[in-house]
Formats: structure tokens, C-alpha cells, sequence
């Protein structure tokens, strides 16, 4: 189940009480819970599942109002490229004159 490794060689004697002491202090370093003498894990972490509940339909709902907006306002592009014509400078197309001068 839960048994972390065995630090440094010990006696028998030693090693007997280690490991009931270990085995005892295992469910509260888990985060594990014993129940009809079953030791369980708590798989909500320790959050109520209502909070979970609650948290999933956020997160579902905050996806599909983004989705929705993002359907809504995405303009599709046209057939035709914007710009037909080669690249032009800035100094030209915003008829300023060029930086060299």
C-alpha cells in the first residue's frame, strides 16, 4: 500500500517497532482514511465533491460562452488577398517621405 523505503539497516527488535509506527502514521501522510478497518484513499483530495461539481460546470460553461463569442465575432476572410500588389515600403504607402533623405 503506502510504504515508503527503508532509510538505514536496523535491528529486528528496532525494525518491529519502526514499522508500527510507520504503519500507523501512514493514512494521515496519504491523505488516506480507514474505515471498517479498510484503509481507503480520498480521491477527492480533500474537496467535497459538490465543490468539484461546481468547478467542472464553470469550467464547461466559460468554454462554450469563449467558443461562442469567438464564433460570433470571427469575420471570415474573403477569397481575394487583402493586398494584390508586391511589398511597398511604409514611406510609400503612407506617402511620407523616405527616411534616407
Amino acid at each position: 500500500a503506502f510504504l515508503p523505503g527503508r532509510a538505514a539497516p536496523q535491528l529486528r527488535g528496532d525494525a518491529a517497532l519502526a514499522s508500527a509506527a510507520v504503519a500507523a502514521s501512514i493514512p494521515g501522510a496519504a491523505d488516506a482514511f480507514v474505515y471498517d478497518g479498510k484503509e481507503y484513499f480520498d480521491v477527492w483530495y480533500g474537496i467535497p465533491p459538490l465543490a468539484w461539481g461546481v468547478c467542472a460546470a464553470t469550467i464547461v460553461s466559460v468554454g462554450a460562452i469563449i467558443k461562442n463569442a469567438a464564433q460570433k465575432y470571427n469575420k471570415p476572410m474573403g477569397k481575394m488577398p487583402i493586398y494584390t500588389e508586391g511589398f511597398v515600403g511604409k514611406e510609400i504607402e503612407n506617402n511620407e517621405p523616405s527616411y534616407k533623405a
